[in-house]
């Protein structure tokens, strides 16, 4: 069909010279008729291509075909005049200009032709190019996008065509890619919207936010922990009886809010003691060392004023089979033993008790007063059940 085609047009452009480079190209005339009935004559010509190329070898259609294609070659020879080469220049629509430096195209894996920057006006000139080339136009569209200008060169009625179809096409094209951009700034808007829930989600879920009415420090440690996980440990059960005062507070860090309870004067002179007992870094690969992926365990006592060294105590002695937890050896074992000791000079006992941890079976003995080695006992299964 495209071979039947050529050889038709040839015959009206065989004797047409090359485009020759002008200071000056010569202007082709205004779009008239003259340009429809040369449309209309090329497309009756492809539609006999066409045809033709369907028909078997013997059909008598073949020759009436040829015949009619003669004599439409016959008819665009009188018009040849309109058929010099000549290269034209047009402005680009400065809406497209407009909407080209606000966004970029993404039309499939290719996104640049060439070496230059795909736009809007890159894919309008193309899409415009490969419609005449379906018609059989031998015109070529090119975009100096820098000039914002559009080359158009071939015959001269064949570029008056071109030069139409531009401005035709472009309220359609316009309008596809304002509706594309308002497609695009929605689901942008969509995402951003969903990373900020996410990150609030994300951000509640980690910090302490707290209106507290008053009560006990039990009764605040099972309101936090009902909404952030985190790893509390009391000295004593007496610490939990202490009376804390009404408090609001948002988005603070578990850690930071249980340490903030040192500085809140309680009844009778008492007062807290909070450490916080973070995971040993670790090394791997020759790399930075960092954190053990645990949440650090907060330890709270009472801060006596009077050394509870003379009190009572019943002493009682625990021991405490850790065959089976992995952090018994290096850092693990030692951040243990760090929390131990801070628990017990916490609570003033630390020269009552005594532990001891024997590495070849794993076992950790522990003797002193009771609260102190139940302590111990809630120390080492908060420790051991990290995740």
């Amino acid at each position: 069909m495209r071979h039947f085609t050529a050889i038709l047009l040839s015959i009206v452009l065989l004797g047409v010279p090359a485009l020759a480079q002008e200071p000056n190209p010569p202007t082709p005339p205004a779009a008239t008729a003259t340009t429809e009935q040369l449309v209309q004559i090329r497309a009756r010509m492809q539609a006999l291509g066409a045809e033709l190329g369907s028909l078997p070898q013997d059909s008598p259609r073949r020759q009436e075909i040829k015949e009619e294609g003669a004599r439409l070659s016959e008819q665009m020879r009188r018009y040849s005049e309109h058929t010099t080469p000549c290269t034209v220049r047009v402005p680009i629509d400065t809406r497209l200009v407009e909407v080209s430096n606000r966004m970029s195209p993404d039309f499939g894996p290719e996104p640049m032709k060439g070496t230059s920057r795909r736009t809007f006006i890159n894919h309008f000139a193309d899409t415009v190019e490969r419609d005449l080339l379906a018609r059989g136009s031998h015109a070529s569209i090119s975009v100096d996008v820098p000039l914002a200008m559009v080359t158009i060169t071939g015959p001269q009625w064949e570029v008056q065509e071109a030069k139409g179809a531009l401005q035709e096409a472009l309220p359609a094209y316009l309008e596809r890619v304002q509706l594309l951009e308002a497609v695009e700034l929605t689901s942008r808007d969509a995402q951003r919207l969903r990373r900020e829930q996410e990150q609030f989600i994300q951000r509640e879920r980690s910090t302490v936010n707290i209106n507290w009415e008053g009560g006990t420090l039990g009764d605040l440690v099972k309101a936090v922990r009902s909404t952030v996980e985190c790893n509390v440990v009391l000295a004593e059960q007496s610490v939990g009886t202490l009376a804390i005062p009404a408090l609001s507070v948002n988005w603070v860090a578990p850690e930071v809010f249980f340490q903030s309870l040192q500085s809140i004067p309680l009844a009778e002179g008492r007062q807290l003691s909070v450490s916080v007992i973070a995971p040993e870094p670790r090394a791997t690969d020759g790399k930075s060392p960092t954190p053990v992926e645990t949440r650090p365990v907060i330890v709270i006592a009472e801060k006596l004023s009077a050394n509870p060294i003379d009190r009572p105590a019943s002493m009682t002695q625990r021991i405490f089979d850790l065959g089976d937890w992995p952090g018994a050896e290096g850092a693990g074992m030692k951040g243990l033993i760090e929390a131990i000791d801070f628990a017990m000079q916490a609570n003033g006992t630390a020269e009552q008790m005594k532990v001891r941890f024997y590495e070849p079976s794993r076992l950790l003995f522990a003797k002193g007063p009771a609260d102190s080695v139940r302590l111990i006992g809630e120390i080492v299964d908060a420790i051991r059940n990290q995740k």
